[in-house]
């Protein structure tokens, strides 16, 4: 194979693995930058997104649109409030059982694996807070 040939077939490789490169690039920061907007005030974007849904499945003109944001908006507080309250108090005998559970493991250990079994716990908690909120996903 003669010399041409293969610069040639090299500057093809070349541009295809550039442009792979950055079209992956641009995605990952499209794809960055959406969830730091979906993550920065979910509530405003779930309600945004139910005003839309509204929109489309009832087929809502300008003026109703408006009016339903107004109501979304008039009880999103609250209805915030009470959503918070309904998991808080949900989870409540799930943490009691959770306790239970792991008095139950803390009774069966030794004393040096009942010191290590606790930090195993703290740590757990540090990631995940009992009734705290939750993670985003990535």
């Amino acid at each position: 194979m003669d010399r041409a040939k293969l610069k040639g077939y090299g500057a093809l490789v070349l541009v295809f693995v550039l442009g792979v490169l950055a079209g992956g690039a641009g995605s990952r920061a499209m794809l960055q930058r959406r969830y730091a907007r979906l993550f920065k005030d979910p509530p405003a974007v779930f309600e945004h997104r139910r005003l839309g849904a509204l929109s489309r499945r009832l087929n809502l003109d300008d003026t109703q649109a408006d009016q339903v944001r107004g109501v979304l908006n008039q009880y999103a507080s609250q209805r915030q409030k009470l959503t918070r309250d309904m998991m808080e108090h949900c989870g409540a005998p799930l943490l009691a059982q959770k306790a239970e559970m792991d008095a139950a493991i803390r009774a069966l250990l030794r004393p040096e694996q009942r010191t290590r079994y606790d930090q195993m716990l703290q740590s757990r908690d540090a990631r995940h807070p009992p009734g705290g909120p939750l993670e985003p996903l990535p």
